[in-house]
């Protein structure tokens, strides 16, 4: 009996990789496609078989093989196949794909199906990106300016880290809450310049963003250097790092009005944002690390993360 990986329910990504995977099973043959294909329970989401080209006897498709495995397995004459038990919300779909086609389909998933904004990626001289590795960055810079959604995220690793200067966020659980926390923090962001300037693993890339805090209008512009790792052969992203320059506020002072300096409650703030600022000077002592991991715990508990895309195209992220 095959076995098959553990895929969310409706990430169409997972599926595809899956087949493709397949596809690198299959004999290589002057006359022949590599294909892979999976026949798919929606309902129970449950891979219900799977094939790739020339997998059993004869001059087989990868589609011949899945449905062939699966009228053995269920005592199903092929002819019946759609036939398919009560228990079982029928086949769903069947994923093929050439393998020689997957940099193609990545960017093809990337364009229509990620709402990627941030597509037009600046590069040093010299340094050429490929398509996995646009997706990649794009979808990065779309966090960065507070754009986050589930579909982006779901380009990270499950065990994904994400780490800046006052956080160190290990798991989809701990770094999700962190880019939507941008939402609810920041009242602006404004990407004010980025280049990648490295294309190997990690990607390397420099940025400057403005912010705004809600509530008492205090703008800060952090420049840093930002690398992101990624798996090789699942494309999906491992790590990234938020590397801050150690740069104060060019003006302390900037957008405050008369009445917000006689506000206790705004120089509580006040204080409090120039606290983390100082303390970032150390951020490589034991205790800063302590409160860096303290911090990816405690944003969880603040921040919410939609629980499904309905919900977050309800907040308005793509």
């Amino acid at each position: 009996m095959d076995d098959y990986p553990q895929i969310p329910p409706l990430e169409h990504l997972e599926y595809m990789r899956f087949a493709l995977s397949l596809a690198q099973k299959s004999p290589p043959r002057p006359t022949n496609f590599r294909v892979g294909a999976i026949l798919v329970d929606e309902g129970a989401n449950r891979i219900l078989a799977s094939g790739f080209t020339l997998e059993l006897p004869g001059n087989t498709h990868a589609e011949q093989c899945a449905l062939r495995k699966y009228s053995n397995a269920n005592h199903i004459a092929e002819e019946d196949i759609t036939e398919l038990p009560d228990s079982q919300n029928g086949i769903r779909y069947t994923f093929k794909f050439r393998h020689e086609s997957f940099d193609l389909l990545i960017k093809s998933i990337a364009g229509s199906d990620l709402g990627i904004e941030n597509t037009n990626i600046k590069t040093a001289p010299g340094v050429t990106l490929d398509d996995t590795q646009k997706t990649l960055v794009g979808s990065v810079l779309d966090l960065f300016a507070g754009r986050p959604s589930l579909k982006k995220l779901a380009l990270w690793d499950d065990n994904g880290v994400f780490e800046d200067n006052i956080t160190i966020a290990t798991g989809r659980k701990q770094f999700e809450p962190q880019w939507y926390g941008l939402q609810t923090a920041f009242s602006e962001i404004e990407r004010l310049h980025h280049e990648v300037v490295s294309a190997g693993n990690p990607i390397g890339m420099d940025l400057k963003t403005r912010y705004v805090t809600k509530g008492i209008s205090k703008e800060q512009t952090i420049s840093s250097r930002v690398n992101i790792f990624y798996d090789k052969d699942t494309g999906k992203i491992t790590k990234v790092q938020d590397k801050w320059d150690g740069e104060l506020p060019d003006s302390s002072f900037k957008n405050v009005s008369i009445e917000q300096l006689f506000d206790p409650w705004w120089w509580v703030h006040y204080v409090e944002g120039w606290a983390w600022w100082l303390w970032s000077f150390t951020w490589d002592t034991w205790w800063w690390q302590a409160m860096r991991n303290l911090n990816s715990v405690s944003v969880p508990k603040m921040v919410s993360v939609p629980k499904n895309d309905e919900e977050d195209a309800k907040r308005g992220n793509q």
